[in-house]
C-alpha cells in the first residue's frame, strides 16, 4: 500500500498550522506474504470468524483503508467465552513475515477473560497489523496484556475497539518497546451503566522510533468510569504523539473520566506531542486531563550519583523505575524478564 494515508485523525481538529490533527504515512508490506499467529486456548474457545462485518460499523481504526486491507488480506479468529465462564488466551505473534490478524472476542455475562499478547520477530520493512474487537457482557471482567518486543525494523499497526455492558470491568496493559513505527488506535464505548475501563500504556523510544497513540473513551452509560495513563521515555531522535479524548455523551450522567500523559525527554533532539481532549454533551460529569514532558530530575540524578552510581547508571535506574511497575503486572516471569532486558538494552 504505497499511497499516503492519514492515521489517527483527531475527533475535533485543532488549528491546521499546528500539524497535530493526524499523522501522515504508509502501510509497509501490505501485499507481502503473511505469517499466522499462534493462539493457545482451551478447546472450542477459538473458531474461524465467519461474519467479517465490523462490530461497530463506523469504527475507522488507524485508517479506514488500512483497516479494510487488513480484513480482506488477513486471518480472522473468533474467541468466545460463555456466560459465567473463565478463560485464559495467549496469542503469540512471531513476525518472521508480515502479520495481518483479526481477533473478535465475545465475553458473556459475568465471565472472566485474561488475554496475553506477545509480539516478537525480526522481519524487516514490513508490518505487524492486528485488529481486536471486544464485546464485553454484563458484570464481566477482562484483562488484556500486550508486550511488544518486535524488531525496530518493523512497522506496527494496531486497531482496537471495545464495547462494555452494565458493570463490566476491563483493564488494558500495553508495553511498547519494539517497532520502528508504532501506530496505535484504541476506541472504547462505555455503553453500560457503572462499567469501568482502565488503560495503562508504557513505551520506550530510541534511535528513530515513532509512537503514534490514539485513545478515545466514549461515555454513554450512567456512572461509567475510565482512566488513561500513558508514560514513557524518549532518547536520540525518537518521537511520540498522544491524542487522547474523553467524550461524555447524552445519558452519561454521573460518569468520570481521567487521562494523563507523562513523557521523559532524555535528549534535546526528541519530540513529544500531547493532545488530551475533553468533549461533553451531558451535565454532572467529571473529566480530568493532564500532560507533562520534561528532562530528568537533576535532584534525583544528583542523589543517585552521590551514592556511587555513574550518570549512565543513574539514568538507567530512573527510567526503569518509571516503567517497571507496569511491566511487573504482566504476571509471567519469562516475559517480564524479556521486557526488562529490552528496556535495559535501550536506555
Amino acid at each position: 500500500m504505497s499511497e499516503n494515508l492519514l492515521f489517527n485523525v483527531l475527533p475535533r481538529p485543532t488549528f491546521r498550522w499546528l500539524r497535530v490533527n493526524h499523522t501522515q504515512g504508509q502501510v509497509l508490506g501490505a501485499t507481502d506474504e503473511r505469517a499466522n499467529v499462534v493462539i493457545n486456548a482451551n478447546a472450542g474457545v477459538v473458531t474461524p470468524l465467519i461474519n467479517t462485518e465490523l462490530v461497530k460499523a463506523t469504527f475507522p481504526g488507524v485508517n479506514p483503508t488500512a483497516l479494510q486491507n487488513l480484513i480482506s488480506t488477513g486471518e480472522a479468529h473468533l474467541i468466545t467465552v460463555p456466560a459465567n465462564g473463565k478463560e485464559v488466551v495467549i496469542i503469540e505473534v512471531n513476525a518472521a513475515k508480515r502479520i495481518a490478524s483479526r481477533f473478535q472476542f465475545h465475553v458473556g455475562d459475568r465471565a472472566e477473560l485474561e488475554v496475553l499478547i506477545l509480539m516478537t520477530g525480526d522481519a524487516k520493512d514490513t508490518s505487524v497489523e492486528t485488529f481486536t474487537e471486544f464485546i464485553i457482557g454484563e458484570e464481566a471482567n477482562v484483562v488484556v496484556k500486550k508486550v511488544n518486543l518486535i524488531s525496530e525494523e518493523l512497522q506496527q499497526i494496531e486497531h482496537r475497539y471495545t464495547k462494555l455492558a452494565d458493570r463490566a470491568n476491563v483493564e488494558f496493559i500495553n508495553i511498547e518497546i519494539g517497532g520502528k513505527e508504532n501506530i496505535l488506535h484504541f476506541e472504547q464505548d462505555l455503553a453500560g451503566e457503572e462499567c469501568e475501563l482502565i488503560h495503562d500504556l508504557a513505551y520506550l523510544g530510541d534511535k528513530e522510533q515513532k509512537f503514534d497513540i490514539f485513545m478515545l473513551m466514549s461515555h454513554g452509560g450512567k456512572k461509567s468510569k475510565s482512566d488513561i495513563h500513558t508514560l514513557g521515555a524518549l532518547s536520540d531522535v525518537s518521537k511520540k504523539s498522544f491524542r487522547g479524548t474523553l467524550d461524555f455523551l447524552h445519558g452519561a450522567t454521573g460518569s468520570e473520566g481521567a487521562e494523563e500523559d507523562t513523557c521523559l525527554l532524555l535528549d534535546p533532539t526528541v519530540k513529544s506531542v500531547s493532545l488530551p481532549l475533553l468533549l461533553c454533551k451531558e451535565d454532572n460529569v467529571v473529566g480530568n486531563h493532564a500532560a507533562s514532558a520534561g528532562q530528568l530530575d537533576k535532584t534525583k540524578l544528583f542523589y543517585l550519583m552521590s551514592r556511587g552510581f555513574s550518570e549512565a547508571e543513574a539514568k538507567h535506574i530512573i527510567v526503569e523505575s518509571m516503567i517497571r511497575p507496569i511491566i511487573d503486572r504482566i504476571g509471567n516471569e519469562d516475559i517480564e524478564e524479556a521486557a526488562l532486558t529490552a528496556v535495559r538494552n535501550k536506555i
